[in-house]
């Protein structure tokens, strides 16, 4: 089986890009995201591990995690994010290679993984291929500031906080303009991924 990562940086397109994978060509997609809030459910080892390490004061009333106390604990703790991510990355790890198990068990050829952080934390070795969808900064901006309703300088700031899509480049196999229109990007998309259909059918 091959899996295929795609990533990108804070509203380059990259969901869009997914959606189009999920919806329009029918592909499995794993969602990092998702298998990162499913690390941390209640009941869940991650959580418990978390509320040894955090205390019971991360735990919200109905036994959620609070993540937004939690992120004030990390923010300006570097030793407390590594803490965290010594928990949390191991248990998403588990859960993704559940997964990858059961589509390989399944005989789906082919499998793409949604993972925002994927060369922040070199999962691009674990992968067989890179996608990386990439936007110009102002289009970004602009895009943030209308989506999250947010000013021009938090609209930067957000994005430069991440690796910047020079060095992401350098890394990526293939690389996904979304400079233009939903429907420019479904041409691109649709394009690129018919011309790849026998890896996936």
């Amino acid at each position: 089986m091959r899996v295929i990562g795609v990533t990108g940086g804070i509203a380059s397109g990259k969901s869009t890009v997914t959606d189009i994978l999920k919806k329009r060509f029918s592909y499995v997609v794993i969602d990092a995201d998702q298998l990162a809030r499913q690390a941390v459910e209640p009941g869940s080892s991650g959580l418990k591990k978390i509320t040894v390490a955090f205390g019971q004061e991360v735990i919200n009333e109905n036994g959620e995690l609070n993540r937004s106390m939690l992120g004030e604990l990390i923010a300006n703790n570097e030793q407390a994010r590594k803490k965290l991510n010594a928990i949390v990355h191991p248990e998403i790890k588990k859960l993704y290679d559940q997964q990858i198990d059961f589509y390989q068990r399944s005989g789906i050829p082919t499998v793409f993984y949604d993972c925002p952080l994927l060369f922040e934390t070199n999962l691009q070795n674990t992968v067989d291929e890179t996608i990386l969808v990439v936007a110009d900064k102002e289009i970004r901006i602009g895009r943030l500031m209308e989506r999250d309703n947010l000013t021009r300088d938090q609209a930067i700031k957000r994005i430069d906080m991440q690796m910047s899509d020079e060095d992401k480049i350098s890394l990526a196999d293939t690389i996904i303009e979304n400079n233009g229109s939903l429907d420019d990007l479904l041409i691109t998309t649709n394009v690129y991924f018919s011309r790849r259909k026998l890896l996936v059918k």
